[in-house]
């Protein structure tokens, strides 16, 4: 078995979106989100969200777009939870653990964590905190504690 490498490039952040993705897409929690509400193209999507990662890791690629407000259209349709940014939160670090190690694998995670939480906020915020609840912290890139 190989040793894992860290995160040096798009193609590196292709084939992590992919993975995780697919793992999404299979989730009980998150799949009606992705699927039922969003309709989500993949093919679509990944080189978006591949741009959005290249942005916020390597300080490069194309992405121009407003996830915040990506995010509030599908919060508008169906209620955002701290259930859903664990889950997806969850799932990036395992899938992240699986395939990369490394300082810029370590930023992902970490990036991850401060957006989940501010999204979460942001949203409930604007629902007068009706529908908060606490997003645990997750450690590592295994399950977060709950």
């Amino acid at each position: 078995m190989s040793e894992l490498h860290d995160v040096t490039d798009r193609a590196d952040l292709e084939l992590l979106l992919g993975a995780f993705y697919r793992r999404v897409l299979a989730d009980d929690v998150l799949r009606p989100v992705f699927v039922d509400v969003m309709h989500l193209d993949l093919a679509r999507h990944l080189p978006v969200v591949t741009g959005f990662w290249e942005r916020v890791l390597f300080q490069s690629g194309d992405y121009r777009g407003q996830a915040m407000e990506v995010h509030r259209g599908v919060h508008r349709q169906v209620p955002l939870t701290a259930e859903h940014f664990q889950r997806w939160l969850e799932l990036w670090g395992e899938t992240l653990g699986v395939h990369f190690r490394g300082p810029v694998a370590d930023q992902a995670q970490a990036h991850a964590r401060r957006m989940a939480g501010v999204f979460l906020r942001n949203l409930t915020e604007a629902d007068g905190g009706r529908r908060a609840l606490p997003l645990a912290a997750a450690q590592g890139r295994t399950a977060p504690e709950a």
